[in-house]
């Protein structure tokens, strides 16, 4: 099968962090191992085309003369939208000019800035759209005022997804928001896990942690994924466990009181904030050494999509510590495979950790193997194979 992928992240990009970044890369390679062809199409700030571990990537600039006019025009009333609207326009182009050589019998698309609009209008290819994240519900949690460009935004990510052949989810609470709020059938296709690299670079590790006992939290460093209330739940944590550590990992996002969401951290953390270390966006290599050594991984998130994070602290063996209600209890078993929190609650975060604190070793490795054991079910040979009969499905319906 010929696949093209289009999506605003890439592993071969400098923002590389992302978890759907991540993702595309396990799924490029499952499928090229699998003997299929897959090329990627992905926003950057070059144009080019490269070869990556088998799998030839596009790097598309978003870069387009009409909509750049049109943002003057409205006098920048609009950047958002014409900035979603030119990315979209660009990556098709530059399938549309790759069609021309290499056949493509279906086109994935991501559904963050509507990236697969204008594929969508090309009755010929098949477009499946996979929702990695959804702006109305995750824009509650923002604390901003909705403007009339964000809004047609999200119209335009909303009217993408109607377009499509057909879309899915990675989780079953992100799934049913779809169906019963947007009216949009929306499939449920868990994504392929496995750890991608076995080079491990502990020189951040060594320089920073090395022997000390912390608790970690990795990804966007904002309200979303619950950092304000890590930062509200630490003086009593710190205060109580002298011995203990919180290690922070990604970049840092805005926080409360018009300050970083770091330098609100350290701010509460007041003074203990000398064991509150923050080691900024790091690639695997770096990271994978610091998941493994931690004692627990804190993901307080106020609302997610089965996120990448869970996955890679669950195959490290490691306890997590996740949220009711947000995509996370589809995967942990609370108190068997990790532990659940209830979103914004400062209380239950503190007493989880407390708990975690308090448990002997052996008692963090037997939730930490039930974690390994959960890791099992996402097989990459039997996701992939499951993408791929869904897609052919797509194709011999279109």
């Amino acid at each position: 099968m010929n696949i093209a992928i289009l999506t605003t992240e890439y592993v071969t990009e400098k923002d590389f962090h992302g978890g759907l970044a991540n993702y595309l890369y396990r799924v490029t390679q499952n499928l090229v191992l699998s003997g299929h062809h897959v090329e990627v199409f992905t926003l950057s700030d070059q144009d080019n085309k490269i070869h990556h571990d088998g799998v030839v990537i596009h790097q598309v600039m978003n870069r387009s003369a009409f909509f750049t006019f049109l943002n003057r025009l409205t006098r920048y009333r609009f950047k958002r939208t014409f900035r979603f609207l030119s990315l979209s326009r660009c990556l098709e182009k530059r399938l549309k000019e790759r069609r021309k050589d290499q056949p493509f019998d279906i086109v994935q698309a991501s559904s963050c800035f509507a990236c697969g609009f204008f594929s969508t209008f090309q009755s010929k290819l098949p477009v499946v759209s996979r929702v990695s994240s959804f702006e109305p519900l995750f824009r509650k949690f923002y604390r901003r005022t909705l403007s009339l460009d964000q809004r047609i935004c999200e119209w335009l990510e909303l009217y993408a997804l109607k377009r499509s052949n057909a879309v899915y989810a990675p989780s079953i609470f992100l799934a049913n928001i779809l169906k019963i709020e947007e009216h949009i059938p929306t499939d449920v296709l868990r994504p392929p896990f496995s750890i991608e690299t076995e080079r491990f670079d502990e020189s951040i590790y060594k320089k920073h942690l090395n022997g000390n006992k912390y608790f970690l939290f990795f990804g966007a460093i904002g309200f979303l994924k619950g950092c304000e209330v890590i930062a509200n739940s630490l003086p009593e944590m710190l205060s109580r466990f002298l011995d203990i550590h919180f290690v922070f990992a990604g970049k840092s996002l805005e926080g409360p009181q018009g300050l970083t969401m770091m330098d609100y951290v350290y701010q509460q953390a007041e003074s203990f904030k000398e064991r509150v270390h923050y080691l900024g966006v790091l690639r695997h290599p770096q990271l994978y050494p610091i998941i493994k050594n931690s004692i627990a991984v804190v993901l307080p998130s106020l609302v997610d999509n089965f996120p990448n994070t869970m996955l890679e602290a669950m195959a490290f063996g490691k306890v997590v510590i996740g949220t009711k209600g947000t995509s996370f209890e589809e995967f942990i078993d609370d108190s068997v495979s990790g532990f659940l929190v209830e979103p914004g609650s400062a209380i239950e975060l503190t007493t989880a950790m407390v708990k975690v604190c308090e448990m002997s070793e052996e008692e963090r490795e037997l939730i930490g193997y039930s974690a390994q054991e959960k890791i099992k079910h996402l097989n990459p040979e039997k996701a992939c194979k499951n993408l791929l009969e869904y897609f052919q499905k797509i194709i011999d319906n279109n």
